[in-house]
């Protein structure tokens, strides 16, 4: 009994010796900072230095010279609160605007048709009208000189110069007066004024569509197309919708005329009148 005692607290004193003898094992410590970290290849990955960005790739000069052709389709035309055809059917307007930007000032060149298809084709007037045009713009300033010319209406040609001071904001107003300078058969030289407004829709500018409210008010200050001195002739607010494709835009809108009693009587005795359009533009 006494050789087994001896036996067992030999060997418990041996294991001592050994287990102390064996290196310990470092343990990891961790500040509940690092808590919920990752250790991995991703985590490392991620607190890399970023590559910087590449530099952007310079805007392409802005063009000096820019044409722009296009066509308006109206259920009637109306210009200045004058009808210009009693009994319209397909009316199509084309036209080309040449323009040519300098640094303190920019130049516009065109022509514009209407051609008709109903009552004026009746008539011998299907080609009905172009218009040839110069315009300068400095600042807020436009000034246009205008040709309208009627190839088979008899000595209707009309020369004008107009001024037009508009501004480019949240409801874009702008106020043109023109004189007629000459006239066909000397008939007497009119003075017409116009004001208007064109505020956008904010739509955002990921938006589809771009939409304007149109609102002008046309006024005779002398005699302008018959009209008569210190006259009014029209109101007119509408809607127009606009969208860009490629490199040129279709566009469409409505516009309702109110007018007065003197543009009543060019215009079949009514007081109002609601016009609807569509067209497109493409730029060069």
């Amino acid at each position: 009994m006494r050789q087994i005692a001896l036996g067992i607290l030999v060997t418990g004193l041996i294991a001592t010796s050994a287990s102390a003898q064996e290196p310990t094992q470092p343990r990891l410590v961790t500040s509940a900072l690092l808590a919920g970290m990752r250790f991995d290849a991703p985590a490392l990955a991620a607190q890399a230095t970023p590559a910087p960005a590449p530099a952007p790739a310079p805007a392409p000069p802005a063009k000096k010279v820019k044409a722009t052709v296009g066509a308006d389709i109206p259920s009637s035309y109306f210009f200045r609160g004058f009808r210009q055809e009693t009994d319209p059917e397909f009316t199509f307007q084309p036209f080309i605007d040449v323009a040519v930007a300098g640094e303190k000032a920019s130049l516009n060149v065109g022509l514009w048709n209407s051609f008709h298809t109903g009552s004026l084709k009746d008539s011998g007037a299907g080609y009905y009208e172009t218009d040839f045009y110069a315009a300068v713009t400095t600042g807020m300033l436009k000034t246009t000189y205008t040709a309208y010319t009627y190839p088979n209406v008899d000595n209707a040609t009309v020369n004008e110069l107009m001024f037009a001071v508009s501004k480019s904001n949240q409801i874009n107003p702008s106020v043109a007066l023109a004189f007629e300078f000459q006239r066909a058969n000397d008939e007497e030289k009119g003075i017409y004024l116009e004001g208007g407004i064109s505020p956008g829709i904010p739509m955002g500018d990921d938006a589809p569509v771009s939409i304007n409210v149109p609102i002008k008010l046309g006024l005779s200050l002398k005699d302008s197309f018959g009209y008569g001195d210190s006259s009014f002739v029209y109101f007119s607010a509408g809607l127009t919708v606009g969208k860009t494709v490629g490199i040129g835009e279709i566009h469409g809108g409505v516009t309702i005329y109110g007018l007065g009693d003197s543009a009543k009587a060019v215009n079949n005795d009514n007081a109002s009148q609601f016009i609807g359009s569509i067209g497109f533009s493409v730029g060069f």
